[in-house]
This record gives structure tokens, sequence and C-alpha cells, in this order.
């Protein structure tokens, strides 16, 4: 199924922005769960009426997301809080994330926390007026549907990576979702996985909206973020099916290094991009000056990346080791940009199927963790890897998912800590590490508003 390609009237470019101004304004609520659109402003039934107006909704959740501190601030401060980047002056803020000394005080814990959540508020309210809809096509509202499960899915895949158990909410209810008690991560896990089956079974596997754009999810993205998931829960034969699915289909290919990032790249199975407006590469670790990185890799890190590899002259800026991989700044006025912020692509695929492959002691040959290694090294100008155990083969690809992801979504952050070496590696490269701060601290005001919530272990 392909959805329609509407004209957008002056009504839906009026839903998109009401629907985004509203959504916009949760973040300053008092508490995490006090969701709720005032009833008098948003007319649900209206809004899911009709197919322009509920695909409005759809995208309004793509606009907030995009401009959203909960991602547009998490993975630089998550890249501090690990051994991963570095700036020469910082915030009081960043300084927290940099030394692991976090306050559960924190305006930045609590955005991020606030922000996700609000995400998944407004896909709750999507999923749950389109599965009430009688107006409505099935297959209309299966791919909308899907398209909020996924967010929804990613939402809760970066809270309990960053929080390990939190509230489980899958409703818009203030009066239930104000006391809700945090609840273990095999449960989160579980709802993200069912979540993510249940759109592979509702979502296009058609790329869209404009060609060459991949700004929406379909069945490719679902089925990406599935086989992180299984990865990050240790199904191994799961996730090397998912990722071969993706890999396998004929819809995706590595880029060159200096193409991997652009909003027409092959590589890409889905970025964030507020759809027919400005790409927002500014979300991004933009370099923004060459001689004044922002932010760039630590010496540690950098050290890694030899000086052969390509990915050192495409990614990072001359002599001061910036995280480059985006060289456009765009912000919310003025022409799109070549470039839209990578959600998920092709690469982080391949060293999924790598690592389910070497813990499978699939480690050599055709349809092995060596092939797809040796995929992601050869892109970089690197030769074959010279690792022939699993043990090897596992180290090599950690490693190399280090120089082919830094500045992307935390990776180096979630990496150490689910392989279990945050303590070997964190405490060797951060002075002030101690092991409970794996786990970010539950926002104070939310403590105070909610009985039912506890504190992370060191906070």
């Amino acid at each position: 199924m392909k959805l329609k390609k509407y004209k957008i009237s002056s009504r839906t470019i009026q839903y998109i922005l009401f629907i985004s101004l509203c959504l916009t304004s949760l973040t300053s609520c008092e508490d995490y769960v006090d969701l709720e659109l005032p009833p008098h402003l948003v007319n649900t039934d209206e809004v899911f009426s009709g197919e322009g107006s509920a695909e409005s909704a759809v995208r309004g959740i793509y606009a907030y997301a995009t401009g959203s501190t909960a991602i547009t601030s998490m993975f630089k401060l998550v890249g501090l809080a690990s051994d991963e980047l570095e700036k020469t002056s910082y915030s009081t803020e960043e300084t927290m994330f940099a030394t692991n000394q976090i306050a559960p005080t924190s305006s930045s814990i609590r955005n991020i926390w606030k922000g996700y959540y609000n995400i998944i508020y407004q896909c709750n309210n999507v999923i749950i007026n389109l599965e009430a809809s009688t107006v409505l096509s099935d297959d209309f509202k299966n791919q909308l549907i899907g398209e909020a499960k996924f967010i929804r899915a990613f939402s809760y895949f970066y809270l309990t990576n960053l929080w390990g158990d939190v509230p489980l909410n899958l409703q818009t209810s203030y009066e239930v979702s104000r006391l809700l008690p945090r609840v273990s991560q095999s449960v989160i896990y579980d709802q993200i996985v069912d979540d993510l089956q249940d759109a592979q079974t509702k979502l296009s596997t058609t790329l869209y909206t404009n060609p060459g754009e991949r700004i929406r999810a379909n069945y490719w993205a679902a089925t990406a973020l599935l086989a992180r998931v299984h990865l990050y829960n240790e199904n191994w034969a799961e996730a090397e099916e998912e990722a071969s699915t993706v890999i396998n289909s004929t819809l995706f290919e590595l880029e060159t290094l200096e193409r991997t990032f652009y909003d027409n790249s092959k590589e890409n199975i889905i970025q964030l991009a507020n759809p027919g407006s400005n790409r927002y590469t500014y979300v991004q670790l933009v370099g923004f000056s060459i001689s004044r990185p922002t932010y760039r890799l630590t010496s540690y890190l950098s050290d890694s990346i030899a000086l052969d590899d390509h990915r050192r002259a495409q990614w990072l800026t001359p002599n001061l080791d910036g995280v480059h991989k985006y060289k456009s700044y765009s912000n919310f006025s003025g022409p799109d940009q070549p470039e839209a912020n990578s959600m998920l692509r092709l690469g982080e695929l391949y060293l999924i199927r790598a690592e389910a492959r070497a813990h499978q002691n699939k480690l050599l040959g055709s349809n092995s963790a060596e092939e797809d290694l040796n995929t992601i090294r050869q892109r970089a100008g690197l030769g074959a890897t010279p690792a022939t155990t699993q043990e090897e083969f596992l180290e090599a690809i950690f490693t190399e998912r280090t120089r082919e992801l830094f500045g992307e979504w935390g990776h180096r952050w979630f990496d150490v800590i689910r392989t279990g070496q945050a303590d070997t590696i964190f405490g060797t490269h951060k002075a002030s590490w101690e092991s409970e701060a794996a786990l970010f601290p539950i926002p104070y005001d939310d403590l105070q508003k909610n009985p039912n919530l506890t504190q992370n272990t060191g906070y």
C-alpha cells in the first residue's frame, strides 16, 4: 500500500502548525505525565475524520521530534558522558555529563525525559484515535498507526537505554498516567518488539514521500530498528535475520563516505527531517567551523582511527578532530540543505549482522562476520580484518562500530554499556567514573510529583 500524495492545502498546513505548537507547549508541563491537550483546543473527531487531517497529525509528530530537546541534545550530551566527545569549554549542564556527576535537578535530564514522553503521548493519541476511526480506510489507518508505533518504539528504546526501568504509558489519560510506576526493562523491550512487529505488518514497503526522500517510517525502518533491538537483547539469530532482510533488499546500498548523509543517499533507511521543509541538519554534530569545531573526538578515540582510514579525512575536521559528518549548517529558516539527520542507515546494519554472526560462530567465508566487517572496512579504505577467532572478531566489530558510528545517536555510550565494559573503559578514561553512572537519574521534579517513581541507584 502506498500513501496518496496530497497537495498541502492551507488548512492542512494550519493543522500541522497547530498540532506542533500545542505539543511543543507540553514541554513546560509540571509533570511528565500531564500531557493531555485541553479538550476545548483539539477536536479529535475532526482531526481524525479525514485522510488529510489525520496524516497531518502524524506529520506533526515528526515536526515535533525534529526540534525536540530529547533529540537535539541527547546524543551530544551522551557523547560527553562517554569517552567519545569533548569541548574546549563547557556549560554547567555539559560539565555534569562530561564528569558523570549528573544531578537529578539537571534541566537537560528533565528535557530529554519529558521530550521522549511527549513524543510517546502524541503517538498514543494517534494510535488510539485511528484505531477507533470508522471513516478512514483500513489501509490508510494501518500505515499511520504503523508510523506511530515505530516512533513510539524508537522513543522507548532510548528511554530504557538511558534510564533502565521506566514507566510504560500506552494511553492518554491524565488520571492514569500521572501515577505510573517504573516497569522492568524487559517489559519495555517486549513492548518495543510488539510495536515494531506490528508496524512491519502495517507499513508500506515503498520509499516515500517524495522521490529519493526517506523521511517517513516504513517497513524497512521498522525492520532495521528491530534488528538493533534484537542485538541489544542478545537474540543473535533474530538480529541477523532482520538485518539481512534490509541488507538483501534492492533499496539500499552503501554510499561513498562523502554522500553518506545526503538527503538522497541510498544508504539511509530513515532520516529525521521536517517533511516538505528545511532539512534541519543543525540537530546533528555539525562542525559549524572547520577552525573551531563545536565537538571533537577525544584523543583516545581519535587515535583509534588510523591515518589511512578515509573516515578521518571525510568525517573529522583537519588536525582538530572535530566531528564533521554533516557539512552544511541549516536552521528553521532558509533554503533546504542537501543533508538530513540519519536515524538508521545501512552501515549500522552491516555491523549489527557482523556482531550477530560472530556470536553464532559464523566467522569466516561467505555469509560471515568477516564478510560484513570487511564491507565496512573496504569503504573506509582499509584492508581485510586480521581477526580469525570469535574473541578477535567481537573486539574488531566493537572497534569498527566506534570508528563508523561516532557522533551518531549515542552509539558509543550504549555499546560500551551493553557489552559490559563500562567500568573497564570509562573507568580508565574518566577520572570520576562510577558504575552507577551507566544509568541517568530520574528527574527530581517527576519524583516529587509521582510517589510511585523511584530513583536510580547512586543519585
